[in-house]
């Protein structure tokens, strides 16, 4: 793969071109031509100038990768709280925020979001805290870094009351002034609460105030691997109630997993009907969730092929980053792809390309996006050196470019030597 600068006559129809393209459900190559941010041609051997020319060598060309959940504001944040269980994580979740400051959430925020970026992620939906403990601390921090890099990332904040609704008084009035200074969507965490009658009532709360806004709704559901979990359910019967399809996603979803069968299909039937998207996060489950026992028995995967069986938009996030949760992550969606791939048991040419959607096209829905490679589509694009999906999955050395908005604004090169 390789770039070259504007050529020398004066006459530049477009503003990039990217050459000898490979596109996943295409059987010969073409050229990408782009104009003020969007694709205006999509043909073999184009040979009009450009103020831009990036020669794709035959390598991949896909969508902006979306990052559908990902908590921004406490990632790299582990050094001041780090858990091995879920449980102990839950309890000491607001010994870190109480330290947070409105520039330290933006700096590691944005040492995030240009790791991002670099990876080819175009939009990341962002879980804010938003509680007693961080006030709107965390949100103004996330604030601050979005306006740093608009012209990179689109960053979408969700108000999310990690304490409660009900255990944390404070939370619906902080989640409303959040809504009201930026914020995009809400979120709820209905766990946190002490018993069965609470967390109906925060997912209700939740409902209520994103109805009142007009926002949509990512709710973490039964995120603990306890069959007795019934926060997916409840969320179901909720949206219902309030007309809210086609506006909520549930997020984890890892006890449908540890459900006996035939209660898993009876909740999956209502997530379908009530229009509810699923975002998967096996990046971070997989270590933190199994139970206390020698050997893990639930690898966090949700029913990936069940959900998506009944038709049932799923998408795949990595959650976290060095924080309490979870020790890892890169932020890279390929591995965030494959990674899902392997935990959700997908194994046929058909299963891969889903995971890789999961990551690309199916999160993009998930966030409201219509990503698409089309005359008159946003020219939000990553150049693979790979040829294939599956090559690119592999995840071996090369180039990866990140263009948004026609633009390039990221990208990532590796490399491996041998001394044979």
């Amino acid at each position: 793969m390789s770039t070259a600068g504007p050529p020398a006559a004066a006459d530049r129809p477009y503003d990039l071109l990217i050459k000898n393209v490979c596109l996943a459900d295409a059987d010969v190559g073409v050229d990408v031509a782009i104009r003020d941010g969007v694709i205006v041609a999509l043909a073999e051997d184009i040979s009009e100038l450009a103020s831009e020319t990036i020669d794709a060598d035959d390598g991949l060309v896909t969508c902006s990768f979306v990052e559908p959940h990902f908590h921004l504001d406490k990632c790299l944040s582990r050094p001041l709280v780090g858990a091995i269980t879920p449980e102990e994580a839950f309890a000491r979740a607001h010994e870190a925020k109480i330290h947070f400051t409105v520039a330290d959430v933006e700096t590691r925020a944005s040492e995030a979001l240009r790791l991002a970026i670099a990876q080819g992620i175009g939009h990341m939906r962002a879980q804010c805290d938003v509680d007693y403990a961080t006030k709107l601390i965390s949100f103004e921090g996330l604030l601050r870094a979005r306006e740093r890099f608009a012209d990179a990332i689109d960053l979408e904040i969700v108000a999310f009351p990690q304490e409660g609704m009900v255990k944390d008084a404070e939370a619906p009035g902080l989640l409303r002034e959040a809504l009201a200074s930026g914020a995009d969507a809400v979120g709820g965490l209905p766990e946190a609460e002490l018993n069965i009658d609470d967390q109906r009532r925060h997912v209700e709360l939740v409902l209520d105030i994103a109805g009142e806004a007009g926002v949509p709704v990512e709710m973490h559901c039964d995120y603990m691997d306890h069959a007795d979990l019934k926060t997916l359910a409840m969320l179901a019967a909720a949206t219902l109630e309030r007309g809210l399809q086609g506006r909520v996603t549930a997020s984890h979803c890892n006890a449908l997993a540890v459900y006996p069968d035939d209660e898993a299909k009876a909740v999956i039937e209502q997530v379908k009907e009530a229009g509810i998207d699923v975002t998967v996060l096996p990046v971070a489950n997989l270590q933190m969730l199994g139970g206390p026992q020698r050997t893990p028995r639930n690898r966090g995967s949700s029913r990936v092929k069940e959900l998506l069986d009944a038709g049932i938009n799923v998408a795949a996030g990595s959650d976290s980053m060095f924080d309490i949760w979870y020790r890892f992550n890169r932020l890279d969606p390929v591995e965030t792809g494959y990674i899902s791939c392997l935990s959700a048991g997908m194994r046929t040419d058909d299963e891969v390309r889903t995971a890789f959607d999961m990551v690309t096209t199916r999160a993009a829905k998930i966030v409201g996006k219509d990503a698409a490679i089309a005359v008159g589509a946003p020219a939000d694009l990553v150049v693979h050196e790979a040829p294939t999906i599956v090559q690119v999955m592999r995840n071996l050395p090369g180039r990866r470019l990140n263009i948004k908005n026609g633009r390039t604004v990221g990208g990532q090169e590796s490399s491996h030597w041998c001394i044979r």
